[in-house]
């Protein structure tokens, strides 16, 4: 069984493996069931560091619970652990997938849950999204490939600067839904990352978790060791796999730079983009 796994393309074997933990979880190790109703959300647009953020979360969870190998808490959607709230990490409402016009205004499905709405500078999460889209839909079964440049994709109707800055409008419109609702910035992680795991597990009801798992965690979700377990494909999962080992522009910890995007838009690209976020994004989120 092993050896046919071996042979067959990421993206399927992923998806069997995927189904195994949902349903075999591993002995000693949280389950992944996808119909467990979760206490509490991790959302975000793609690209706005959400899988740093959990590779963070898990080795705190793991070593909370005494496990080693944090690992099989990125093989899906939904963590659930007896005596810890479930947890799922959603990119709510697919809106990469549609146009402003598509997306959903009624967040009312979680207006018994709490929220985390994890978001980052809409410059460079365009640049990083762009790049998921041409260079990692190998091993992401659920991207399409982008044919046009960075340019171009700045304009593109769907998934881009439009759909993020209503995505985000969206949300700060739809706080007050949620029976909690917490706002992280990937910037604030980048600086401060201890202070805003902390929030982090404190909003979760985890408060328990010791200062010095905070900082082991931080450690282990350092860009240089995603990189190595993402180059090693130590972990078996799309979510941390490149699109060619040889192509840094196709991993997934890609940089993990702030204002990034300066490397790559030309001027008139940079200002078209401030222009669109300093008149139509909403001034809650830091980045007008």
């Amino acid at each position: 069984m092993r050896a046919i796994l071996r042979k067959l393309p990421l993206p399927i074997k992923h998806q069997i493996k995927r189904f195994i933990y949902r349903f075999f979880p591993p002995k000693h190790l949280p389950s992944f069931s996808q119909s467990v109703d979760p206490d509490i959300y991790i959302i975000s647009f793609p690209k706005c560091g959400r899988t740093w953020l959990r590779v963070m979360l898990s080795k705190a969870l793991a070593m909370h619970l005494g496990i080693s190998d944090p690992t099989p808490f990125l093989a899906g959607d939904t963590i659930t652990i007896p005596n810890i709230p479930a947890i799922k990490f959603s990119h709510d409402d697919q809106a990469n997938l549609k146009t402003p016009e598509e997306l959903s205004t009624s967040k009312s499905k979680y207006k018994n849950k709490k929220v985390i709405f994890l978001v980052r500078d809409i410059r460079d999460v365009i640049v990083s999204y762009y790049f998921e889209l041409t260079k990692r839909n190998v091993v992401n079964p659920h991207y399409q490939q982008y044919q046009g440049n960075l340019s171009s994709f700045l304009r593109y109707k769907q998934g881009s600067v439009d759909t993020i800055i209503r995505y985000y409008n969206i949300w700060a419109e739809n706080q007050h839904v949620p029976a909690d609702f917490l706002l992280i910035r990937y910037e604030d992680i980048h600086n401060q990352p201890e202070k805003e795991l902390r929030r982090v597990l404190d909003f979760i009801g985890l408060p328990s978790i010791s200062d010095k798992i905070d900082g082991e965690a931080v450690r282990y979700a350092s860009f240089d060791n995603m990189h190595k377990m993402e180059e090693s494909t130590s972990v078996d999962s799309f979510k941390l796999q490149p699109g060619d080992k040889q192509d840094p522009e196709s991993y997934k910890t890609r940089r993990g730079k702030i204002h990034g995007f300066t490397d790559y838009l030309s001027q008139d690209d940079i200002e078209y983009l401030d222009k669109k976020i300093h008149t139509e994004l909403i001034d809650y989120f830091g980045y007008r």
